[in-house]
């Protein structure tokens, strides 16, 4: 059955018997940035996989049987665009003899780094990996009731190869763990309407462009960013270089910027490549900048026409109702699915876990309302069901990156959810 988005508002709103809880506390950004401040590298950061966040212990009597997992493919190197374009700016600087002393260290180093990374675009790094092992190995720990006995599950991803490495890296970790478990693995175009709706063959055609909606963001960028001091540490005439060597310098330093925060996808080691290319207030600005852009075709901003958190509802259609299906023959305990940041954030934003669907009104805004650091590598929505022989009532605790989060409607208790209610909020029977 197809849930049509509009459908599913009315009956949000005409729910009477479910009451939204209060407005959860937002982080604040800024301090937690100077806390971290890898926190400022968007789509590229990565969480902490070592450390473990304790979990609120289930009401009495309910233990966990069944799991639901949607994640993002693991750290990654960057894509082609991305490396090509650094060198190419940097190769055409050296030769027009305009570089600054550091100019010319961070080309000579580069220059180096360019040719062990130059035919990696956007493939599954080691780290990557082990994010993902880490993963299965922690849900296996946290959630061991799900896999005594016979445990069957099945597992799809997109047809990228970063993710279908993710995918075979999280089920061999749990294939270690469990040697009865029976998990058939597939990845294929056939699942993009409900991997990457906007992109898939039956909704893309309604999906707005990324481009379109994001459009304003440069002129954000360009009154917010430092451009000419950034470019000043790396060329010795940043008021003419970009127009001698004719090259986009928004793009030049987005670019830069991700590089240099995607470092720590291949090594956890500092680097110093782009070591002192940014202050602490340029990585600010151009991290707001940056996510400005991508929340106004993946979150929901006053005005723009991006669209990809309202296609996330044929995800959330599918999520539910294989759920209901498995729960009712109680032949599947473990459904997975890997995809991409560009799928996962809107889902979290249609299901507005955390408070993270609401309307941002401006970039500063955006920047509060869901916080940058948590679309990183490996990220996740987990929906993890529970029940009792003592109530009828199954219960739901939805964990994002492994960490407990809230639903926008009444909880039973702590952070565990009914089922029923569940249903009752994102879909319509």
């Amino acid at each position: 059955m197809r849930i049509r988005f509009s459908l599913l508002l009315l009956l949000s709103a005409c729910t009477a018997a479910v009451t939204p809880p209060p407005a959860q506390e937002r982080p604040d950004v800024l301090e937690e940035i100077r806390r971290d401040p890898d926190k400022a590298g968007t789509l590229m950061y990565l969480y902490d996989y070592a450390s473990e966040v304790p979990l609120t212990p289930a009401p009495k009597g309910y233990k966990p049987f069944y799991i639901s997992h949607i994640g993002r493919h693991g750290a990654r190197y960057a894509l082609a665009a991305q490396y090509d374009t650094v060198y190419r700016v940097l190769c055409a600087a050296e030769a027009a003899e305009c570089l600054t002393g550091r100019g010319a260290r961070l080309c000579a180093e580069y220059r180096d780094f360019y040719d062990s990374v130059k035919l990696r675009e956007g493939d599954l790094s080691p780290r990557g990996v082990e994010e993902q092992r880490m993963l299965a190995a922690r849900l296996y720990r946290r959630f061991p009731e799900v896999f005594r006995g016979q445990t069957r599950g099945t597992a799809i991803s997109t047809t990228v190869p970063r993710v279908i490495l993710s995918m075979t890296s999280f089920v061999d970790a749990l294939q270690e763990r469990d040697r009865t478990l029976e998990l058939s693995c597939d990845a294929s175009a056939a699942y993009s309407p409900v991997l990457c709706p906007p992109f898939s063959a039956a909704y893309g055609d309604q999906a707005v462009a990324p481009t379109v909606a994001s459009a304003p963001f440069e002129p954000y960028f360009r009154e917010t960013v430092d451009i000419d001091g950034i470019l000043g540490r790396i060329f010795s005439a940043p008021e003419t270089v970009v127009a001698r060597l004719k090259f986009d310098e928004v793009q030049f330093l987005r670019f830069l910027f991700s590089l240099s925060n995607g470092m720590k996808c291949l090594d956890p080691a500092p680097s110093p490549l782009f070591e002192g290319l940014f202050t602490p207030e340029d990585a600010l600005a151009v991290s707001r900048a940056e996510w400005y852009r991508i929340f106004r075709f993946l979150g929901r901003y006053e005005g723009s026409p991006g669209n990809f958190w309202e296609l996330a509802v044929h995800t959330l259609d599918d999520i539910v109702a294989r759920a209901d299906e498995d729960i009712a023959s109680g032949t599947v305990q473990l459904r997975l699915r890997f995809s991409h940041d560009s799928f996962v954030m809107p889902l979290v934003v249609r299901m507005n876990l955390n408070g993270y669907g609401a309307v941002a009104h401006s970039p500063e805004e955006a920047y509060e309302i869901y916080p940058c650091w948590e679309m990183p590598m490996g990220g996740s929505i987990q929906l993890i069901f529970y029940r009792s022989r003592r109530s009828e009532d199954i219960l739901v605790k939805v964990l994002l990156n492994e960490r407990e989060a809230t639903l926008p409607f009444e909880a039973a208790e702590g952070p565990y959810y009914r089922w029923s209610d569940f249903l009752r909020e994102y879909t319509i029977k």
